[in-house]
C-alpha cells in the first residue's frame, strides 16, 4: 500500500521517496471526487482539495527546478513558464480555485509530480552534495540573510507538502467520510474495510 514510503537508503533517497510517497497522498485526496466535492471548502477554513492540489503543483514544480539545477536563479519569467507548463493561470494559495475540473488539476499536480524524478536523477548523475547552496529566489518572504542550499528545499518541500496532506485528508472526510487508509485501498483496488478486519 502507497501509504508508507518505500526502504531508503541515502539521504537523498530519503529526501526524494518520501517527498514522492507524500505527493501521492496528496493526489489521493481527489480520488472519486466530483467537481463540485473537490471545490468544496466544507470546514471553517477556505481550503478544498482543488486549490490545494494546484498550490501544491505550483510549489513543487518551481522549487524543485533548484534541486535539478543548483545554480538556477529563479526569475518572474520563470514563474510564468512554469505556469504554462502546469497548465495554470494566475497564484493560488490553496484557498483560491483554478477554473479547471478536477482531472485537469491532477493532471497539473501530476506534471508537478514527474519533476520529482527528473531532480532525483539530476542529482544522482550530477553527484550533487546536498549541501549545496543555492541562488535566494526573489520573493518577498524570504529573509534577507538566509543561506539555502539543494538539502533545505527537500526538507522544506517535505514539510510543506505533508502539511496539506494533513489539510486535505480533513478536508476529504469532511466532504465523504472517507479516510486516507480507505481511499488507499481503493486505488489499489482492495475492499474497505479489509477482508481479514471483519
Amino acid at each position: 500500500m502507497p501509504f508508507f514510503a518505500p526502504s531508503v537508503t541515502t539521504e537523498a533517497d530519503a529526501q526524494f521517496s518520501f517527498l514522492e510517497q507524500q505527493c501521492s497522498q496528496l493526489k489521493i485526496t481527489a480520488l472519486g471526487l466530483t467537481d463540485d466535492q473537490a471545490r468544496s471548502a466544507p470546514t471553517v477554513s477556505a481550503l478544498s482539495i482543488s486549490g490545494l492540489l494546484t498550490h501544491a503543483a505550483q510549489v513543487l514544480f518551481s522549487w524543485i527546478q533548484q534541486v535539478r539545477d543548483p545554480s538556477l536563479e529563479v526569475t518572474a519569467d520563470d514563474y510564468a513558464d512554469y505556469n504554462r507548463r502546469l497548465g495554470l493561470d494566475g497564484m493560488f494559495d490553496g484557498s483560491a480555485l483554478p477554473d479547471l475540473d478536477i482531472a485537469d488539476v491532477v493532471a497539473a499536480f501530476e506534471t508537478a509530480m514527474t519533476e520529482i524524478d527528473v531532480a532525483r536523477r539530476a542529482v544522482e548523475e550530477n553527484g550533487t552534495d546536498l549541501s549545496t547552496v543555492v541562488p535566494m529566489p526573489h520573493n518577498p518572504w524570504m529573509p534577507k540573510d538566509f543561506v539555502m542550499n539543494v538539502r533545505w528545499i527537500l526538507g522544506h518541500l517535505n514539510t510543506e507538502i505533508a502539511r496539506h496532506v494533513g489539510h486535505a485528508d480533513i478536508i476529504r472526510e469532511s466532504i465523504d467520510g472517507a479516510i486516507a487508509y480507505q481511499l488507499n485501498a481503493q486505488a489499489e483496488g482492495q475492499p474497505w474495510p479489509p477482508a481479514e478486519w471483519s
